[in-house]
């Protein structure tokens, strides 16, 4: 399927923007949405273009939703998720290196679950946690990680 048949045959379901910056597709990127919905990226398509609180349309098209970019002829295949998350780190946040504990204002902690390194300095920057059908995940300014909850 092409850009053309989507836009052609698909249905736009929800107009809206990204909530913050989107810097394009990738693997598994969570976009949130001003209107309060989270939709994950289902399928590896690496795209990069960046926008602030771009406008975007999901189109359902043969029983599937695709997210696209509004002006741009890109879109990849998204799904709707409902279990999220959102908190505020309690204190510095400097990234995480294998082991990173993160401890959020709701009184939540969570431990990295899988390794990764990404130094990133930020005072109590916003956190989202969610699940990807098979583990939960936590984004922080526009990265995220594995993550399993421990208290």
């Amino acid at each position: 399927m092409d850009y053309n048949e989507l836009i052609s045959n698909g249905k736009p379901k929800i107009k809206s923007r990204i909530d913050g910056d989107f810097e394009g597709f990738d693997d598994e990127n969570l976009f949130p949405l001003y209107n309060g919905q989270f939709w994950l990226q289902k399928n590896y398509k690496y795209w990069y273009h960046y926008s602030y609180m771009a406008n975007v349309t999901i189109y359902e098209y043969r029983n599937r939703h695709f997210l696209t970019v509004d002006g741009q002829k890109q879109f990849v295949e998204v799904e709707l998720i409902e279990d999220v998350i959102k908190a505020t780190i309690v204190n510095d946040f400097n990234g995480w290196s294998g082991d990173t504990i993160f401890e959020l204002d709701n009184g939540q902690i969570w431990k990295q679950s899988e390794y990764d390194y990404d130094y990133n300095y930020s005072y109590r920057p916003d956190a989202i946690i969610y699940s990807n059908g098979y583990d939960h995940k936590i984004l922080i300014e526009g990265n995220s990680v594995g993550v399993k909850r421990i208290k």
